[in-house]
């Protein structure tokens, strides 16, 4: 009897989007305690794809050495997109220049806010769109009919009920990605690319994570990997249960907010001064308000104080929830509206403070 590849065994029993043929170079680095607690971890299959995306914690060479801005973005859904775009939009009408930074590092929404500074792509929607008309309506070709189903249900459960960031129960949440039957919107992988911009890679300064659902590896794909920046995007944004899984090369993958690393931080030690955008500060509060889709334990705080020990200045800012509200729902799509306004709305308080910083 024939064996089936890893590729066609998970394409056999899933349902899973895109697809990126194309080969990379081969990446490897040394684990580092700083940033992982969790070493004794063997690191599984790192050899199954030509496509060798693996990056263990930290990422050695760090890529933030001698660079003087950086810029770290970090996801968790919909909600946090629509608000980091609004708070861009309100630092880029005061004055304050994001794509001066000399590296950038998103995950999930922050992948395709990051991809948008990059490559000035931004400013390009700016002067395309109506923002608070065109933009939200935009947005909302992103998100799926949001009648879950049991399989998205479990997969969302289980994210929400793993408490710890060890490499088998990553791999868990992956096999519950893999199985969910997901739904997307006809025209999502064209929305992704007028939100990042339509280029292979915008610009060396660009880090997009993501993670292998069959391995609970972390991904970091930049522009050695000859990677379209919609599919990177894409992977990085697949959230289980919400999103399918995205093949780069031989792996489907999945959301970079599901990792041993909340922010993938380790890609920028060495730099100057970082800018955090975030959902929440990584309290425990933030579960109670809604503001994790995961149960997997924070890593900003402790990633910061990592950052200011080895020398980097970092700067803080958090989304929280919308005005008036005492705790949201991720999945609501309502949230969109809502959140491209406050975004705006705090960009525009809080840009002195940022200029400052950045200046």
């Amino acid at each position: 009897m024939k064996l089936l590849s890893r590729r066609q065994f998970i394409l056999a029993t899933s349902g899973i989007a895109f697809a990126a043929n194309t080969i990379a170079k081969p990446a490897h680095s040394k684990l580092q305690k700083s940033f992982n607690d969790s070493s004794d971890e063997s690191i599984i299959e790192s050899n199954l794809s030509a496509l060798n995306l693996v990056h263990p914690l930290p990422y050695s060479p760090s890529a933030g050495i001698n660079k003087d801005r950086a810029l770290l973005i970090c996801g968790s859904g919909d909600y946090m997109l629509a608000w980091t775009i609004g708070y861009f939009y309100a630092l880029h009408q005061s004055g304050v220049n994001l794509s001066i930074a000399e590296i950038i590092v998103g995950s999930s929404a922050g992948a395709i806010a990051g991809s948008a500074i990059a490559t000035g792509h931004l400013q390009h929607l700016i002067n395309e769109l109506n923002f608070f008309i065109d933009m939200p309506k935009l947005l909302m070709e992103l998100v799926a009919n949001r009648k879950i189903n049991i399989s998205q249900k479990r997969a969302l459960q289980l994210c929400l009920s793993v408490n710890d960031g060890k490499l088998n129960s990553i791999q868990e949440i992956g096999k519950a990605a893999m199985a969910a039957h997901v739904s997307i919107p006809k025209d999502y992988e064209a929305t992704i690319k007028r939100l990042a911009g339509k280029r292979n890679w915008p610009a060396d300064k660009l880090y997009v994570t993501a993670s292998d659902c069959y391995t609970g590896e972390r991904l970091v794909i930049s522009h050695a990997d000859n990677i379209p920046i919609e599919q990177a995007c894409s992977a990085s944004y697949a959230w289980p249960g919400l999103k399918p899984p995205v093949w780069l090369g031989d792996r489907a993958c999945m959301d970079g907010g599901v990792s041993q690393t909340t922010t993938h931080a380790d890609i920028l030690i060495g730099a100057k001064r970082v800018l955090v955008f975030s959902l929440n500060d990584g309290s425990d509060q933030a579960k109670q308000e809604g503001l994790s889709l995961t149960a997997i334990p924070n890593s900003l705080q402790k990633d910061i104080t990592t950052l200011n020990k080895t020398g980097s200045k970092t700067l803080l800012v958090t989304a929280g929830l919308p005005p008036g509200k005492k705790s949201v729902d991720l999945l609501d799509s309502k949230l969109i509206g809502q959140g491209l306004t406050y975004g705006f709305v705090r960009g525009i308080a809080g840009a002195s403070q940022v200029k400052q910083f950045w200046s």
